[in-house]
Order: structure tokens, then sequence, then C-alpha cells
């Protein structure tokens, strides 16, 4: 992953030592979250998380919380890194503050696509319907949501993290 790297002049804002906390957290939670959909089934197909899922063995369900958790830690860094890096661009001055979800103001500003955008909302959607869906599909809404995570992660980071160094919103490595 990206690391912003030490200050230049004196200490970091509050939002920017938040995005390196974030950043440097980042590889772990997804090699776990990676490891743990691995030890499920190889392939982390939705047959093996249902029968995870239902199995009587506590080990084999807590297979499945931990993909589920490293899931909802995932989204919520990367939302939490969204309103961050916007927060702290707005306190620089560098763009304007305005309303909606973080990610389209960020698709707005041209840090992310429009699709990235749409796709993270929906996730981060499929993680709010996972503490109220009961199953089964509350088991195809996490394996969707894991995949779409998976798929948008990398892309999303270096994203943001190169255009809030082109705007001067978090200092270059």
């Amino acid at each position: 992953m990206i690391d912003l790297g030490p200050a230049a002049a004196g200490p970091q804002p509050k939002n920017v030592r938040r995005l390196n906390a974030i950043l440097s957290q980042l590889p772990a939670v997804r090699e776990q979250l990676l490891v743990a959909m691995e030890d499920l089934a190889p392939e982390f197909d939705l047959q093996a998380l249902v029968a995870a899922a239902k199995s009587p063995d506590a080990r084999t369900r807590n297979k499945v919380a931990v993909i589920e958790r490293q899931y909802e830690v995932l989204l919520n860094w990367l939302n939490e890194m969204a309103a961050r890096t916007l927060a702290e661009g707005v306190r620089l001055n560098a763009i304007e503050k305005s309303s909606g979800h973080p990610w389209e103001r960020l698709a707005a500003l041209g840090a992310i696509s429009k699709r990235s955008a749409a796709r993270l909302q929906e996730a981060m959607e499929m993680r709010d319907e996972l503490g109220h869906a009961y199953p089964p599909a509350a088991w195809r809404t996490l394996h969707e949501g894991v995949l779409t995570l998976l798929d948008e992660l990398d892309r999303y980071v270096g994203g943001v993290v190169e255009w809030a160094q082109r705007e001067g919103i978090m200092p270059t490595a």
C-alpha cells in the first residue's frame, strides 16, 4: 500500500495522521480477509459460505464471522478515508464543502470513477443489510459484498491517495 511518510515540517493534521494509520493497517486486514476466504473455500464460492454459516460446528461458523468482520472493517476504513480526505481538502481550501455520500463526492472531484463510487456505496449498503438481514439473504449479501470490495480496494486507495497528493491535501511520500 501507500506510505505518506513523515511530516515535511512539523506535526501532521489529525486527518492526515488518521489517514496514515488507515493506510498502514489496510494490508494486514486485507491479508486476513483473503486468508479467511481461502480457509473457508479456495474459490470462495457461495455454496461453501452457506454451508459454513449453517454448520453445527462453531469453528466453521467462525470462519464466516471473520470474513464478515474484516469486510466491515475494510469498508468502514475506506469510508473514513473518503470523509477525512474530503474534510482535509475543505480545511485546506483545496476543495469546496458539499453534501452527498463521500464516495460520490470523490467521484465528482475526479479522484475515483463514478462506477467505483456506486459499487462502494452498494457494498456499504450491503454491509448495513448484514446487520438486519436473515439467512440465506445475508450470506448472499456477504458473498457479493466481499467480491465487490476486493475488486475495488486497490484502485480506490491508489486513486484517492494520488488525487489527494496532486491536490495538496496529503503530503507526498
